[in-house]
């Protein structure tokens, strides 16, 4: 059946994947306290950055004793970072699929995220072999887009719907940080990045089918490159693997960059903040929730899915907004007509924001 251009772009699903490997925030703190003390760093401060991180238990591609012995890049890329994305990225396409009624050969483009390894080729590859998609699906990886990337998938989707408005977008976000962790590296950043990142995939189905149930609609959406500041966020590839780079200027950055950003944004589609009614917004951490909330006047409750996305998961990257999307949809957050705001942040600085609404089926 035809669908009319006019109908608005939906998220018909969201499915979720995590590896069978699982740590929680006390046995991350015992096992990772002796490798910062070696490196000069002070155990009462650890124990403090493990403590304020929000999290209870976070999901690993490897066992807890594999990151203490396989140091190198072939290790961790090659092996684990291939196997495990593979295996999450597939699993969650096929459920998103299944959840949405749509066969994986009415899939027209494929957009998949992850920062936290390489593949060549990438992971849509394997996705539209082993699932039997058409030889002609579209494929758009993004590789360098950091936490921000699930968000722009969104984005590349509704545009791509725009131009084809029958189509099928599946988009695939598999992150792995823990195999980012750098054993000989003292520094905050890296003790940081230990301590808050999770491991595990997302996947979505869009189109602008009439959904099975309540669903979430994308409306608009804006991207805001602040200048002088690609040194905040990002990894530095080295020989040994991913070097994370976290700056401290982030908080401020926040503080700073996004109430205007929002206010701005949403002027533009002639709404106010206190119009949106349930709120996407990225758990990076503990204090990015806490500046998000305080920058725009948010209510406790309003960060509620993204603190219960981080306690269950820990920081997931790209695949984090989607996640917290779906807890949102499993909790009854998300009221049809009622409009939303997805945020989240990544290197560049990048905000990335979107309008979403409520959908009934």
């Amino acid at each position: 059946m035809a669908v009319p251009s006019s109908s608005p772009v939906t998220v018909q699903s969201i499915a979720l994947a995590l590896p069978e490997h699982t740590l929680t925030n006390q046995e991350a703190e015992a096992r990772l306290r002796e490798v910062f003390v070696a490196q000069g760093e002070d155990p009462s401060l650890i124990q403090q950055v493990f403590q304020n991180t929000g999290i209870d238990r976070r999901y690993l591609a490897r066992p807890p004793a594999f990151y203490l012995s396989e140091h190198g890049l072939t290790a961790r890329n090659h092996g684990a970072y291939e196997e495990v994305a593979r295996e999450l990225g597939i699993a969650a396409s096929r459920d998103a699929l299944a959840q949405a009624g749509v066969r994986p050969d009415q899939v027209d483009l494929v957009i998949d995220t992850s920062c936290t390894g390489v593949m060549i080729p990438a992971l849509d590859v394997y996705v539209a072999n082993e699932l039997g998609m058409r030889p002609d699906v579209r494929r758009m990886p993004l590789t360098e887009a950091g936490c921000a990337a699930g968000a722009t998938a969104l984005a590349f989707a509704s545009e791509y719907l725009t131009a084809r408005p029958q189509a099928n977008v599946l988009i695939v976000s598999v992150e792995l940080p823990s195999l980012t962790l750098q054993l000989t590296d003292g520094s905050r950043a890296n003790l940081i990045s230990s301590a808050i990142f999770g491991d595990g995939a997302a996947a979505l189905v869009v189109n602008r089918a009439a959904p099975r149930g309540v669903a979430i609609e994308h409306l608009a959406h804006e991207a805001l490159l602040i200048p002088g500041t690609p040194d905040v966020m990002g990894f530095d590839l080295r020989d040994e693997g991913f070097k994370i780079i976290l700056s401290r200027r982030i908080p401020f950055l926040v503080r700073d960059q996004l109430r205007p950003a929002v206010d701005a944004f949403l002027e533009r589609q002639g709404l106010t903040l206190a119009q949106i009614g349930f709120f996407v917004l990225h758990p990076g951490g503990t204090k990015v929730l806490d500046n998000v909330r305080d920058s725009l006047g948010l209510r406790e409750e309003d960060v509620g899915a993204s603190r219960r996305v981080l306690r269950d998961y820990g920081n997931l990257s790209s695949a984090s907004v989607h996640a917290v999307a779906r807890r949102l949809l499993d909790e009854g957050a998300v009221v049809p007509g009622t409009f939303g705001l997805l945020c989240a942040m990544g290197p560049g600085f990048t905000i990335e924001l979107a309008l979403l609404r409520g959908r009934a089926g």
